[in-house]
């Protein structure tokens, strides 16, 4: 999972925008995630289509009561609940129980039991998680971080629920405030430490650790008691975290824009235990008028019930460039239509795709998407006819090309994807041929170039050594060196991995935190696979004397199921790796890099090993093989 900035949606006012105008508001501010707390049908039918992940909770104690003693009330609720709105309500955890005190507590786990197995009857167990809510009390020694452990009035309840997060690979979602623990004792906690100011800086002697604020120190105590419940997979999301603008100590626009700021500015650097995304959710959308208790309980907004901001904040800034595409396959008999295939991508924010043949059909479905296009020529055949005359790159030009662009936005012609043998010797004479074609109708607005397997390159390690194996590849190199086009490279750190698991750490190959490799040669420092895989394609070019050349990723990609280290898990956390990362480039070429997960969809009837079947993002029924965000 990767940083995901969301936020509270609480409905306890009187004078509060419409369901649907709230969900136009958080698209316009960016916002793709949401907390809400009861199945509230007219907020799921306005989430319907708007790619907002969603955080349901089942409602209070008596909800989680009903659900823990009636298996048949879980099956209902999920029907009524989550089936009657998924997948065009992308619902990402079901919340059994909010903060539930110590005696409801045995309520959680049979309930969350019962949900979790209808969820599997409903064949949706492996997209939607089910968890529980809980608040920082039930964890005792918070300080430092390392001796968190659970509470001993709930150590009978929270052991058994995180060995069931751990079992069904979900996450605890903790309500974390920094704002209560300085408010209950300001005399030992600075004002700056609690709104991730600069100024302190804390180090814990158990773990060796140091902290500059309360919020990931918070974390990080929750990760201690579940390491010591002996669940140390188990991912913390922060399901709330805010700091009210008025009505008690401390509680000025003020700190509330530095906490808050300062919350959604470190989700993407993790904790100092656990480096890396982490999911938070901030309390929370409106100030709420009917909220009870204190006065600070009224004050937690972002915005005012007006909907303008409550103090100046950059909450979710969009990424500049989305340069994150996906490749739409077509090897299968059970798939949706080329149009509903389109639209998927539109209501996804998913903006560039690619394609492995001039399919009539899908550019059609893509005029005017605004999507961008790679075009595969087609098979060796097609490299070969195409380098045999201009003629036939003409006529080539004139069939798929003419008829379609500009209305269907071809970003790439890709002449052969990982050609092999004597075919190869075509490549270069097919991009030549294209290219004059392409000239001669007066089309200068598409590059030519081919896509290549990353065994091109020989002596990949370290990246600094990286050369091609075979010399066609010099010429294509700087062939397209001289025309300004990309190489287009399909990079798979699973297959490294899979090849190689004693040598290749999986936390390496999945951009998981734990892993760090120094390349002597060029004194770079790698904290992932497909970055050295990357940066090696890099060193082969220069040395082909074609340094200027970018590398767009045209395939990279995790199966889910299959095969050796194919699992869902693995999938997620690289396929959201990759999307995280792409904005950062590699070490040896930061920033913005263009890359294609390989594939929209599980593909029936690609042929070879069975993991080939189960490389897709989406099931052919639409619904999401896990849940992965696109920055859209």
């Amino acid at each position: 999972m990767g940083a995901v900035n969301g936020v509270c949606y609480g409905v306890l006012g009187d004078n509060l925008p419409s369901r649907s105008e709230v969900v136009q508001l958080l698209k316009s501010q960016g916002i793709g995630a949401m907390r809400i707390y009861y199945p509230d049908k007219e907020a799921l039918d306005a989430l319907r289509g708007s790619g907002i992940a969603v955080i349901v909770d089942v409602g209070d104690s008596g909800a989680v009561a009903n659900l823990a003693n009636n298996p048949s009330a879980a099956a209902d609720w999920v029907r009524d609940n989550v089936e009657a709105y998924w997948p065009s309500v992308i619902i990402r955890y079901i919340t059994v129980g909010n903060e539930l005190p110590a005696g409801d507590m045995g309520l959680i786990l049979p309930a969350m039991q019962n949900v979790h197995k209808a969820l599997v009857s409903a064949g949706l167990s492996s997209s939607i998680k089910v968890s529980t809510a809980i608040k920082m009390d039930v964890v005792a020694d918070t300080f430092p971080p390392s001796h968190g452990v659970f509470s001993s009035d709930v150590q009978q309840f929270m052991v058994p629920i995180a060995r069931f997060l751990a079992n069904t690979v979900s996450p605890l979602l903790v309500n974390v405030y920094p704002y209560v623990s300085y408010r209950e004792n300001p005399r030992d906690i600075s004002l700056n430490y609690a709104t991730f100011q600069p100024g302190t800086t804390v180090r814990d002697d158990g773990s060796g650790l140091t902290y500059t604020n309360l919020f990931n120190a918070m974390v990080d105590a929750v990760y201690a008691a579940l390491e010591k419940a002996g669940t140390p997979n188990v991912r913390v999301a922060v399901s709330e975290t805010g700091w009210p603008s008025a009505g008690g100590f401390a509680a000025t626009a003020e700190n509330a824009m530095n906490h808050n700021q300062g919350v959604i500015d470190n989700v993407k650097n993790g904790t100092p235990k656990r480096p890396g995304p982490l999911e938070t959710y901030v309390f929370a959308m409106f100030n709420e008028n009917q909220q009870t208790g204190d006065e600070t309980r009224r004050h937690f907004g972002l915005f005012n019930p007006d909907k303008t901001p409550a103090y100046p904040i950059t909450p979710y800034p969009r990424p500049a460039v989305q340069s994150i595409g996906v490749c739409y396959g077509m090897v299968g008999n059970d798939l949706p239509s080329r149009s509903e295939v389109v639209q998927m991508y539109v209501s996804m924010g998913i903006n560039r795709m690619r394609i492995y043949n001039p399919d009539r059909e899908a550019l059609d479905a893509l005029r005017n998407s605004g999507i961008d296009l790679i075009l595969d020529a087609g098979g060796f055949d097609t490299v070969s006819y195409l380098a045999a005359s201009a003629s036939n790159a003409a006529s080539w030009v004139h069939d798929n090309i003419s008829p379609y662009y500009p209305a269907v936005n071809i970003k790439y012609i890709a002449v052969g994807n990982e050609v092999v043998g004597g075919t190869t010797e075509s490549i270069l004479p097919a991009m030549r041929n294209v290219n004059s074609a392409l000239a001669a109708a007066g089309i200068g607005g598409i590059k030519v170039s081919t896509a290549v397997k990353s065994d091109v390159i020989a002596n990949s390690y370290p990246p600094s050594a990286g050369v091609f194996a075979y010399p066609y590849m010099n010429g294509v190199a700087q062939y397209l060196a001289s025309t300004g086009a990309p190489l287009l490279a399909n990079v798979y750190p699973y297959f490294a991995y899979a090849g190689n698991p004693r040598e290749i750490s999986l936390n390496y190959a999945t951009f998981q935190p734990g892993t760090t490799v120094r390349d002597d040669g060029n004194g770079l420092t790698y904290t992932n696979l497909f970055d050295a895989m990357v940066d090696c394609i890099y060193a082969a070019l220069e040395k082909a004397g074609a340094g200027n050349v970018r590398v767009v990723v045209s395939e990279s990609g995790w199966p889910s199921a299959e095969g050796f280290g194919a699992s869902m898990d693995n999938a997620r956390a690289y396929n959201q790796g990759l999307i995280d990362h792409v904005g950062r480039g590699t070490p040896k070429r930061p920033g913005q890099m263009e890359a294609y997960i390989f594939a929209m969809f599980n593909e029936n009837q690609k042929t070879g090993a069975a993991t080939e079947r189960h490389f897709g993002l989406f099931y052919p029924n639409r619904s999401p093989v896990y849940q992965i965000a696109f920055p859209n």
